[in-house]
């Protein structure tokens, strides 16, 4: 019958929705295509959000160290009240000594005063810091890390959604062909039951149509439950939180599904890695150690730097005497130091040998990554092609359960078949879609994960 045709029709598409609003009571749709999804999620997942901020730390971090030759200037000021004063000593003999000091004698002669006051200006400016280009491409390395992080998190995102959108609409797919068929059974329970009140046939045909009957519609409400359960994991990822339910569109087909897995296996083979996030990550991680290496070496070489200052010390025995402008003769002065390190407790020359062995272990990470990816390309790609050949075999015995509907049903008209035969071939029909429905399912999957294999989610995350 043209009922088992694998089809998805608007009427039958819309009733499932309907079904589906009814049981959550909502009354307000918005639709959402794929796209719309990974967009609505890119802007409202909180996750993403936090992981864009670590982006915008990294991206201050390094405008902090591109500062570095900056200018520095300050004010310091500092009021001091002595209970002691300062002292001067003197021995006798000496030209400042007073006559009557015997010579060699001590005299402590206060010469400092009860108050103070140093306000000063202070100006330094690097001029060479050998650790500067390696802070610079730490930073720089550090900034372009958080983005592939943040791309990381994406692609997860991303997959995750793939599979979430795609087994929803598959669902609904399955969900069209279970209802046609739910009606087509009905309608063979019914006629069954008028036999078997005009005595044209036993209680026990009765009961084998209404259970292949039942098992038809248990099956149709466990498909609608997975539907609910796959939107969920969708909306989750979205962080979708509005009253309006989603209504899910697509070009979605199985005739596409199976064009694009037959472009995807190819790809698979010919994939690099270098193309991963993975990959991108390591191979950043790998040149800030390098860089870290060079950092810590640096810390053995000299710098270069220069102050200046202008400033006054006022000072005086009385407070109310201290603003006195002959008190406030300024001083100023402009130098340049040099800083040479000459001991460090050898902690220098520890400090690069953990950064080297650091460096080594993530070089050993990547190589790891290479071997796992190879391994993961070619278990992908069995995979498919397990999933791609048992479709086949599943798509071709639905098939044949299908014929054999149609040829019953004319078999029974012409009196060739009873109902016994029309109830094995519903049965057999039965294990059919449900065999070929898991077989599509798994391929999609495998599908996606391929994908993901590939590197194909890469421009979709900002890469």
């Amino acid at each position: 019958m043209k009922n088992c045709k694998l089809k998805l029709t608007r009427y039958s598409f819309w009733l499932l929705v309907s079904t589906l609003l009814t049981s959550t009571g909502v009354k307000a749709q918005k639709t959402f295509t794929l796209g719309d999804c990974i967009n609505y999620a890119f802007q409202h997942n909180p996750l993403l959000a936090a992981a864009a901020t670590d982006t915008s730390i990294a991206k201050i971090d390094f405008q902090r160290v591109t500062g570095t030759y900056l200018p520095r200037a300050n004010f310091e000021a500092a009021m001091q009240y002595y209970f002691a004063k300062r002292k001067l000593l003197i021995e006798g003999g000496n030209p400042i000594a007073p006559s009557t000091l015997p010579e060699g004698e001590p005299l402590a002669v206060n010469t400092g005063f009860n108050n103070s006051w140093y306000p000063s200006i202070n100006v330094s400016q690097l001029i060479f810091n050998p650790s500067y280009r390696n802070s610079y491409n730490i930073a720089l390395q550090n900034q372009k890390l958080q983005s592939q992080q943040l791309a990381s998190f994406k692609i997860d995102i991303i997959s995750g959604m793939y599979k979430a959108f795609n087994t929803c609409r598959l669902l609904e797919v399955q969900a069209v062909f279970l209802e046609q068929n739910a009606i087509r059974i009905d309608t063979l329970a019914s006629l069954t039951r008028i036999k078997f009140e005009k005595g044209a046939a036993v209680k026990i045909e009765v009961n084998r149509v209404e259970v292949t009957a039942n098992r038809i519609k248990s099956e149709l409400v466990n498909v609608r439950y997975n539907y609910y359960q796959a939107l969920l994991a969708l909306q989750f990822q979205m962080n979708y939180l509005e009253k309006d339910s989603m209504v899910l569109v697509s070009d979605f087909t199985i005739e596409k599904l199976l064009s694009q897995t037959n472009i995807l296996m190819p790809q698979l083979l010919q994939s690099d890695p270098s193309m991963r996030i993975e990959s991108v990550l390591l191979q950043t991680q790998i040149a800030m150690a390098d860089e870290s290496v060079k950092l810590e070496q640096a810390r053995a070489k000299p710098s270069v730097g220069m102050d200046a200052a202008i400033g006054s010390t006022p000072a005086a025995n009385s407070l109310g005497k201290i603003f006195q402008g002959e008190r406030w003769k300024p001083y100023a002065y402009i130098g340049v130091n040099v800083g040479i390190p000459i001991f460090n407790g050898m902690d220098v020359k520890r400090a690069v040998n953990q950064r080297k062995l650091e460096a080594s272990q993530s070089r050993n990470y990547l190589d790891q990554f290479t071997n796992e990816f190879e391994n993961e390309r070619k278990t992908t790609y069995v995979q498919i092609q397990n999933a791609l050949q048992r479709y086949r075999y599943a798509d071709a015995n639905l098939k044949l359960a299908s014929n054999n509907i149609e040829l019953l049903h004319e078999a029974f008209i012409n009196g060739l078949a009873d109902n016994q035969d029309l109830i094995l071939g519903e049965n057999d029909l039965y294990e059919n879609q449900e065999r070929y429905y898991d077989e599509l399912l798994q391929l999609v999957l495998f599908g996606i994960e391929g994908l993901r294999v590939t590197g194909s989610f890469n421009t979709m995350a900002g890469m």
